[in-house]
């Protein structure tokens, strides 16, 4: 049995925030029964080709099964009841800060069952109409363009044409009174739409989502299949963005541009909506027959995110941010033991939010990246254009992917990739000089530094004076030839780090203007990593960073920088590396300057990160700093962040920061202060903070950014410890069904935990739920690690 369609109409009471809806659900295939999912809505009445039939409770809370003889074609009719969601997921009430309200949907991955009864399953898809009732004078946006809108006496109807076959998580509704802007893009509509009052940008996300638009036509040699696209901008939000086909989503700060817009939200918000329009054909036209293969969804949308950014701003380097933040974040996840497998086994839905993390995401870019070079470049196009013609409006599975990319490239793709995806973790090289040769060994990189003798089939790639070698390392050791050699992992292409013995990191470090910025951020990132695993003693590393002193490239500095500071984080008392941390952002900040006409993006970006972490280390120059929170409406965004860090930590002024936070109209700018109320010291500080919460003064999404902050200041960590319950609790109710409160917990537990970890151990094991269960793995795990990396500097 199979669902051809949906027809779903809805009765929208706006201000009681409830809804009436009606929908058929049209079959094919003989069968005694369907199972649906429903959770939230009250099912009021229900009909299998016109006669009663009866429905019973299934093995789930969420599962009802309709009894009844389904023909081959057959029409099943509920009538139903629901409140709007209060939570971040379903159909839900967003508002903004000044209590404007709208209705949106977030769907992925078992939302649509909060909005009515369906088969909530990515393969079970269908074509869907939407009919809407609402008030004259609310919007109703949808995936496809209004069919008609019928005036009713005080109510409109919004009909919608039919979509495409896609998956339940895909639908889209948002009801509310909104602005719209709109462009063309080959014929079609592109828009900008969001409350109104609340749609304070520039023409740039129009232009960027254009750019996607042709960007992808192109490479994918399939043009967009929608008639419109929607860019949606949400006041309260639980994700970053979401793909819904023809109607995307994001939160403000990821899709609105202005003139307190900073310089490194403005690449995100490029980023994003070339993430979220790439997955209209990666994930929308073909989708994954079940959520283990989520993973291909996410990282080929981040993968290729990349890619449209660069083509269109290559003084960006946006590659750089790549490295700085999927790269990074996907590294160190998968170096623990608490990892898992690209390719995870998913047997409840309930649990695919587990798997929305830097491995889906990151790691699975990084692959497809790695494979792209040994796959050939145009090879790999063409196999990704000859999958996504094959699987259009149907399902496939990763394996199909690598089918596709072996027969257009020649190369054994299937293989290389299934040792990647099937297991966790990945490689490291060593590097051993010995005469004329390179001695080559690997084997699995573990943060904890213990040993796995495991091998992987790597992709290497080494980077000579005037040439590039690739070879398949499919063995634990081999030899390569020593003469010419620069480095191992020709500007970071693979996911595999390389450790190589002093001799030759004396002749890499002699020879640093031979290679990329990207083949310096690789290196510098693997230092640090062979520091924490106790591959690399202090003095070593100091020792070898202190070649990149005089650095100039933004994506290398801004990683040492990072490391200085995860290092502050954990000894904040050790004198040595306070002192390195303070010279190494004052000579950066001293070279760098004040800002200039003209300056280069990256620049203004730098500036403002070196000077964010150099008031968690310099007291004088968060001072100095703090004076400008008052005017910091007026000052360059990208330094805003440092300026409401600098006023917590100098003034510790709740009330101060409170008032600011009310007068700030840029979200930007809000999130900015929030997080800093992280810094702001003692109880009292944090039940003020939490009373905004409650009041609504703080937006449900913005929680996050206080909580994370809070754990990391060293003076909140025993405060932090004794509310964790509290913590963990709020963020349950707000980030209903996802991973935030997981992630929450594996951010604060490795500095939190510090010098207590029996009694983490304790107080974690009494608050678990299978939400947040991968966090505290992974987070003590991390604590673990941190308190041997404690006792080494």
């Amino acid at each position: 049995m199979k669902i051809e369609r949906y027809d779903i109409s809805l009765d929208v009471n706006f201000s009681a925030h409830t809804y009436i809806g009606e929908e058929e659900i049209h079959t094919e295939g003989e069968g005694e029964s369907i199972l649906l999912n429903v959770s939230g809505p009250v099912i009021d009445s229900l009909d299998l080709d016109g006669k009663r039939a009866s429905f019973e409770k299934g093995g789930k809370n969420d599962e009802i099964v309709v009894r009844g003889k389904f023909g081959r074609k057959s029409t099943l009719k509920i009538r139903f009841h629901a409140e709007v969601s209060k939570t971040l997921m379903g159909l839900y009430l967003a508002r903004t800060v000044d209590g404007t309200e709208m209705f949106t949907t977030q769907f992925e991955s078992t939302g649509a069952r909060m909005a009515f009864p369906c088969v909530d399953d990515p393969s079970w898809k269908a074509v869907f109409r939407l009919s809407v009732k609402v008030d004259d004078g609310l919007d109703v946006i949808s995936n496809m363009p209004p069919e008609k809108v019928e005036s009713l006496k005080g109510k409109k109807n919004f009909v919608f044409q039919d979509t495409p076959r896609m998956s339940t998580y895909l639908l889209y509704l948002g009801i509310g009174k909104f602005e719209t802007r709109s462009g063309k893009y080959n014929g079609k509509d592109v828009y900008l739409s969001g409350l109104v009052n609340n749609l304070d940008s520039t023409e740039f996300p129009l232009t960027v989502g254009k750019q996607s638009l042709e960007f992808f036509d192109s490479y994918f040699g399939i043009n967009y299949a929608l008639p419109k696209m929607h860019l949606i901008s949400v006041p309260e939000f639980g994700a970053g963005a979401m793909e819904n086909w023809g109607a995307i989503t994001f939160r403000e700060t990821a899709i609105l541009v202005n003139k307190n817009t900073s310089e490194i939200t403005k690449k995100r918000v490029a980023s994003v909506i070339a993430h979220e329009i790439a997955h209209q054909w990666f994930g929308d036209l073909v989708t994954m027959k079940w959520w283990n293969d989520l993973w291909l969804n996410e990282s080929f949308a981040t993968f290729m995110m990349y890619k449209m950014v660069e083509k269109y701003y290559p003084d960006w380097k946006i590659t750089g941010e790549m490295m700085l933040t999927r790269a990074s974040g996907a590294l160190n996840d998968d170096s623990l033991r608490g990892t898992h497998p690209i390719d995870v086994e998913v047997t409840d839905p309930e649990k695919v939010a587990q798997i929305f993390d830097q491995i889906s995401y990151g790691k699975g870019g990084m692959i497809l990246r790695m494979i792209e070079k040994f796959a050939g470049f145009e090879e790999f196009r063409q196999g990704i254009h000859s999958y996504l013609t094959a699987f259009s409006y149907q399902n496939a599975t990763g394996a199909d992917l690598w089918k596709s990319i072996e027969k257009s490239s020649g190369k054994p793709i299937s293989k290389v990739m299934e040792a990647w995806i099937k297991r966790p973790g990945y490689p490291y090289v060593t590097v051993t000089k010995e005469g004329d040769k390179l001695h080559l060994k690997q084997g699995r990189f573990l943060l904890d530094g213990s040993v796995s003798e495991e091998t992987w089939p790597i992709p290497l790639t080494v980077k000579r004076n005037v040439s590039e070698d690739s070879v398949l390392m499919e063995t634990a050791q081999m030899d390569i030839d020593a003469r010419n050699v620069l480095k191992l992992n020709s500007d970071e292409s693979g996911f595999y780090r390389v450790l190589y013995d002093d001799s030759s990191y004396q002749e890499i470090l002699g020879s640093l203007k031979h290679l990329s910025y990207l083949d310096k951020w690789g290196l510098v990132s693997d230092m640090f990593a062979f520091l924490v695993s106790g591959k690399l003693n202090f003095d070593r590393y100091l020792q070898y960073i202190s070649y990149f002193n005089e650095e100039t490239d933004n994506t290398v500095v801004q990683e040492i920088s990072s490391q200085l500071q995860q290092l502050y984080l954990l000894n904040h008392m050790n004198s040595k590396l306070l002192d390195t941390a303070q010279k190494f952002h004052r000579a950066q900040l001293a070279r760098l300057g004040s800002m200039k006409q003209g300056e280069s993006v990256n620049d203004t970006i730098l500036r403002g990160a070196l000077s964010t972490r150099l008031a968690m280390v310099d007291a004088k120059f968060a001072s100095e700093t703090a004076k400008k929170f008052d005017s910091i409406e007026s000052e360059v965004p990208d330094m805003r962040g440092a300026i409401a860090l600098s006023a917590a930590l100098h003034f510790g002024d709740a009330g101060k920061m409170a008032d600011k936070l009310a007068k700030v109209r840029s979200d930007e700018d809000r999130v900015k202060i929030i997080s800093a109320m992280g810094h702001l010291k003692g109880e009292d500080s944090y039940n003020f903070v939490t009373k905004l919460f409650d009041e609504g003064k703080i937006k449900k999404q913005d929680i996050t950014s206080y909580f994370v902050s809070l754990g990391a200041e060293p003076a909140n960590r025993d405060l932090t410890f004794r509310i964790l319950p509290d913590i963990v609790n709020r963020m349950s109710k707000v980030f209903v069904g996802t991973a935030t409160p997981g992630r929450l917990v594996f951010q604060v537990v490795p500095y939190v935990g510090l010098g207590r970890t029996k009694e983490m151990k304790e107080l974690l094991s009494r608050i678990s739920t299978p939400l947040i269960e991968r966090g505290i793995i992974q987070g003590l795990e991390s604590l673990a690690i941190n308190e041997n990396l404690l006792k080494r500097l």
